[in-house]
């Protein structure tokens, strides 16, 4: 139930973020495989790609030609397929030199995962556990069987996912309070 409640948090809150081993392209290849960073973490979402430090613009499958293109320059657009289980990263125009892409995703647990990121258990314990302990409630015949209670926690769970969420997009900064006018144009 930990284990669920952490794939659901990550899945939902997208904290869990990193950035994967950067990648050359090659000249008139267009599409290259991500890896995860290890075996215990699944890719869950691509959340950008940066191209020699330029971010491209995601796009969805139906904006991309069905056959890549013959023009080439430095890529300006990416798009992520899964193909037999794996992230494939579909870049537009196809490189027609070596770039160095960085891909930011985000991660979750893996179903067969034996240990979780220290994050969860250090700074994101209420939700993982809310989360273990809605589901416990509503095993069947069980002495902490609860299904009343099982559904607040599930709503107490949901409010510190979109609180995470927030906190993960935004940080623990100060941003600034001042209000700034825009002109009509």
């Amino acid at each position: 139930m930990l284990l669920t409640s952490a794939i659901e948090f990550c899945e939902k809150s997208q904290v869990l973020r990193q950035n994967l081993d950067s990648i050359s392209t090659v000249a008139d290849i267009g599409e290259y495989d991500l890896d995860s960073p290890s075996t215990q973490l699944i890719i869950s979402r691509v959340l950008g790609v940066t191209a020699d430090g330029i971010p491209l613009v995601g796009d969805m499958a139906e904006s991309f030609p069905r056959y890549l293109p013959v023009d080439s320059g430095i890529p300006s657009s990416f798009y992520v397929d899964r193909t037999d289980s794996q992230f494939v990263l579909r870049l537009l125009p196809t490189p027609d030199d070596v770039y160095t892409l960085v891909t930011t995703v985000a991660l979750r647990p893996a179903m067969t995962a034996t240990q979780l990121e220290d994050d969860l258990y250090n700074r994101w314990i209420e939700p993982v556990v809310s989360g273990a302990i809605y589901r416990a409630m509503l095993l069947p015949d069980q002495p902490f069987t609860n299904y009343a209670r099982a559904s607040q926690v599930q709503m107490e769970t949901a409010r510190h996912i979109t609180n995470s969420r927030i906190e993960g997009n935004y940080g623990h900064v100060r941003g600034s309070m001042r209000v700034r006018s825009r002109p009509f144009v």
